[in-house]
């Protein structure tokens, strides 16, 4: 039997793995009712660890939750404090690590300590690595509307659109996919916003074309505007993003990566804004310049 890594906190406290039991007839696996979010927790320059946004990511997975009539019983504050302990229990031993943690409300009862759904924080060691250019394949698949199925919310049924975009663009020898929305703008990748410069300034979609209101992509824009960048949202065409001077995916796991290929086009990776953006975010998410624009929680 294949043994589950890293830690995870469940309903309350630190437990093991084979506690979390979903039941077969349950929501959360007929009908993919689990909310979930992703935070890293990094290591800073005076060996502390610390998760970036987190409150924002915590408060975008309660507003899904409130829309999906999903309870979370430990709120935020609680929810966090289990971010904390996860991290902190997984990075025990292993001072060089950042560990990716990842909170989840389940649309079942897994532990008799929960009421109505359960809370379960999942955390995972990480090697800090830099980030490695991507090929990109434009998808055929599309961001479905807010009246369909609402792809502001972090929920998992949403997630087989971009499983099946990642498939596509694999099976043609890509890294990722670019996922365009039902009017044929660009939305996101499979797994990370989309940030473009043209023309000496820096942009990314609107919560509305389609793509997840990206945490990532409102701390950057933080740090970009103290820096002096010019940084708008707005809709992206697709021919706006293949005539551009570059392009990057931005998200929690991806942090900045320049993109090298997009369909036919080639980009000079990185291009100088994002270069300097990716720069920035490296610095600025381990305790640098700008840390204090991250929002970060202590571990």
């Amino acid at each position: 039997m294949r043994v589950q890594n890293g830690t995870i906190w469940l309903d309350g406290e630190i437990a093991g793995w084979e506690e979390a039991r979903l039941p077969l007839m349950s929501d959360a696996l007929l009908r993919g009712l689990s909310v979930f979010d992703g935070l890293v927790a990094r290591r800073q320059t005076d060996g502390s660890l610390a998760l970036l946004g987190a409150e924002r990511h915590l408060d975008r997975l309660a507003r899904s939750c409130a829309v999906l009539g999903l309870p979370l019983e430990t709120g935020v504050p609680g929810l966090l404090e289990g971010c904390r302990a996860a991290a902190e229990r997984e990075a025990a031993g292993s001072p060089d690590c950042d560990v990716y943690v990842r909170p989840m409300v389940v649309g079942a009862v897994l532990t008799p300590r929960a009421r109505e759904a359960s809370v379960t924080v999942a955390a995972f060691r990480q090697a800090p690595a830099a980030p490695t250019p991507v090929a990109l394949l434009t998808s055929a698949w599309r961001r479905p509307t807010d009246d369909t199925l609402p792809p502001a919310l972090k929920v998992v049924g949403n997630y087989q659109l971009t499983r099946l975009a990642r498939l596509e663009a694999k099976k043609a020898g890509y890294d990722d996919a670019l996922v365009l929305n039902a009017a044929g703008r660009v939305a996101e990748s499979a797994g990370a916003a989309v940030v473009q410069e043209l023309g000496g300034r820096l942009s990314t979609p609107p919560p509305w074309e389609g793509c997840l209101d990206s945490v990532t992509v409102a701390l950057l824009a933080l740090l970009a505007r103290a820096e002096g960048m010019e940084w708008a949202r707005e809709p992206l065409q697709r021919t706006a993003v293949l005539g551009a001077d570059g392009l990057a995916l931005a998200g929690t796991l991806a942090d900045v990566v320049p993109v090298s290929r997009l369909d036919h086009r080639s980009y000079a990776a990185p291009s100088p804004l994002l270069e300097q953006l990716g720069l920035l975010w490296a610095d600025a998410s381990r305790g640098g310049k700008h840390a204090g624009l991250l929002e970060t929680v202590t571990v």
